[in-house]
This record gives structure tokens, sequence and C-alpha cells, in this order.
């Protein structure tokens, strides 16, 4: 079919895969079909065979996708709320106390209105520690401060 009908299959193919990226979007039909107009429009001016006509969609496809790689690759994903689904993490380098004396490594530490689990060396409740870090999400790994 594209070789009987030229560069126009490879434009109608190139639209329907742009227009198949509104219908399922993740910005990678997009690139594909980019690659399928430019093979249409160098099929227009150069009289390519079908062969020659494919490996050049490949190399357009392969070079089109690093290149939209490239562009949404580099953009920031920032938010201004960074620790929204990692809230143990925005307690590290924070200072509390020991709400229950850590035995055996284990023991609690009251932050705000909660309590969470902590790991460490022995230490008696009241005592003053730093977060150092986050093990599996909800123990809280401290030393004291």
């Amino acid at each position: 079919m594209f070789d009987a009908t030229g560069p126009w299959a490879w434009l109608i193919f190139g639209v329907l895969l742009c227009v198949a990226e509104m219908f399922a979007p993740g910005v990678f039909l997009l690139w594909i079909g980019l690659a399928a107009l430019a093979t249409g429009l160098l099929v227009f001016v150069l009289p390519l065979g079908f062969a020659w006509t494919l490996m050049a969609f490949g190399v357009l496809s392969v070079v089109s996708v690093l290149l939209g790689r490239k562009v949404y690759g580099s953009r920031e994903t920032g938010s201004d709320k960074p620790f929204l689904n990692r809230r143990a993490d925005a307690l590290i380098g924070r200072e509390y106390v020991l709400d229950h004396a850590i035995k055996a490594g284990e023991g609690r530490v009251r932050v705000n209105d909660s309590v969470w689990r902590a790991r460490g060396a022995d230490m008696p409740a009241g005592t003053k520690v730093r977060v150092t870090g986050v093990e599996d999400g909800v123990v809280l790994r401290v030393e004291q401060a």
C-alpha cells in the first residue's frame, strides 16, 4: 500500500498517528507520527524505493523519539508540595522528643499529634532526638540530638 500510493500513504499514516495520540496520550505516538509525516515529505522530494522508504522511516522515528525525550525529559516536574506522598521524608533533619524509650533498637517518637516508630541506639524516654532517615516509609531512623 505504501509503495503504490507513494507519499500520500505516509502522510495519512502520520496524521492518523498524531490523532491517535489524542485518544491514547503518552507523547509517544506523536513522535512516530511526525516521523511518518517527514517520511511522506521526503518521498515527495526524493523518489525512494520501498526498502529505502522504510529505512528512512525507521531512522526518522528513532531521531524524532530521541528529540522528543530530550524536549520532554528536560522539563522540571517540581511541585509546590514535594513531600505530599512522602510525609516521613519531610521529617528528616528535625528534632523531636522520644515518647517511648528505644529498647533493643525500637521505640516511638511523638511528632505533633501522631506517634511514629523509631529505630536507633537505646535511649530513655524524653531524650531529644534528630531524625536522620526513613526506613520502609514509616519508621524513623533517629540519633541523639
